[in-house]
């Protein structure tokens, strides 16, 4: 992993490697649309915020307390997905949780917990994704949060048991171990919990619970608690560039804000959670038996693109293509060249950066998986 989001100049190496992952989705694109697979998996479990939410928070109630929680149930949110629905996804078109979910095998990332029937039904059952905007790994951090309605990490650890129980009547313990067992299950967590533990940190208000450590001990009871309930294959996104994200370049009352620029201090904690968050899983895998996991490193590929953006098509990295609140009656409309941006809107990567990522964490460069790539994961017994 590079020690710096943007360097001058381009790196012949990461040229090739940005092209290589291009061209293998167009191949894994080719070979998805002539179901040709090496090993299907049964189901995907989707756990995460709103890189992989695909319309949770569309279900979620407004409170008293908290207000709305933050949708993208409207307007430009679903431009360049089919009909132009706006589903739910933070995104243009597509997200991460589809094209991870189309590279095995399946037509689009499964349906939101919240939008399915109770009980479930297992008609060509493909999983259940259970990530929301906002979603947080410690809820009880964040009491003085009047911002966000969202499900936080154990809440969707919560639905994915209360699932659990739907399907063992209608499978049968031992099929339903073996289900599950086959799964791949795939998480994304930490960026809201690390914009929250930035701002603590420089209101000088430090305790155990800002400490990056004792986050990822958090993250490791909600990962150990999915492995208790039959989980086996994690596949595991880290924390991308969050001081690259346009909400993460935001002056906060600091001196010296140049828009476009990171903010360095940001990216500090995101690395410093995913060199722990590879040492946690690495850990699990040694004392958890039949644990098996891949993680992707999202940071590492953001900072391999923007490095050299060009070798992947695109011509704007650091700035959103639809302005807050990326809607009709908002601040103006969407960037009309939108396959060569980036961030879609303040945090969240465009259909087009959503695909490159897929590709590079199923069968891309070792580089951008540890110890193995997502393919390999599904493959392992």
């Amino acid at each position: 992993m590079l020690d710096h989001l943007v360097m001058k100049g381009s790196s012949t190496c990461g040229a090739l490697w940005l092209a290589w992952i291009v061209v293998s989705f167009q191949v894994l694109g080719a070979a998805a649309n002539c179901k040709v697979q090496l090993q299907k998996p049964p189901a995907i479990f989707v756990f995460g915020d709103g890189m992989l939410d695909v319309g949770n928070n569309n279900y979620l109630n407004s409170t008293e307390e908290f207000g709305d929680p933050l949708r993208a149930n409207h307007s430009y949110y679903g431009i360049d997905f089919p009909n132009s629905e706006a589903t739910g996804r933070f995104s243009n078109g597509y997200n991460i949780a589809d094209f991870i979910a189309k590279t095995l095998g399946l037509r689009i990332s499964p349906a939101a917990y919240l939008s399915l029937p109770v009980p479930i039904s297992m008609v060509d059952f493909t999983g259940v994704n259970y990530a929301s905007e906002g979603a947080r790994i410690w809820d009880n951090f964040y009491a003085d949060d009047s911002t966000q309605v969202t499900i936080p990490l154990l809440e969707q650890v919560d639905k994915f048991v209360a699932t659990k129980a739907q399907m063992e009547p209608k499978l049968g313990r031992s099929e339903l171990k073996k289900l599950l067992s086959n799964s791949i299950f795939l998480l994304s967590f930490g960026t809201t919990d690390l914009f929250h533990v930035w701002y603590l940190q420089n209101l000088m208000f430090k305790n155990n619970q800002t400490n990056v450590q004792y986050l990822l001990s958090s993250y490791g009871v909600g990962i150990k608690a999915l492995f208790e309930a039959g989980a086996r294959k994690f596949a595991v996104i880290n924390v991308p560039p969050i001081g690259c994200a346009p909400v993460g370049q935001m002056p906060w009352r600091r001196r010296g804000y140049v828009r476009g620029r990171c903010d360095e201090s940001k990216n500090k904690l995101a690395m410093e959670f995913n060199n722990g968050l590879k040492h946690l899983l690495a850990t699990f895998s040694s004392k958890l038996h039949g644990f098996r996991y891949s993680v992707a490193d999202h940071y590492g590929l953001a900072n391999a693109t923007f490095a050299n953006p060009l070798a992947a098509g695109f011509v704007n990295t650091n700035t959103q293509c639809c302005p807050n609140p990326c809607m009709p009656d908002g601040f103006g409309g969407p960037c009309e060249n939108r396959s060569q941006y980036w961030f879609w809107d303040y945090s969240y990567p465009t259909e087009k950066a959503a695909k490159l990522a897929a590709a590079a964490f199923y069968d891309g460069p070792a580089r951008f998986t540890v110890p193995i790539n997502f393919k390999k994961l599904v493959q392992r017994k």
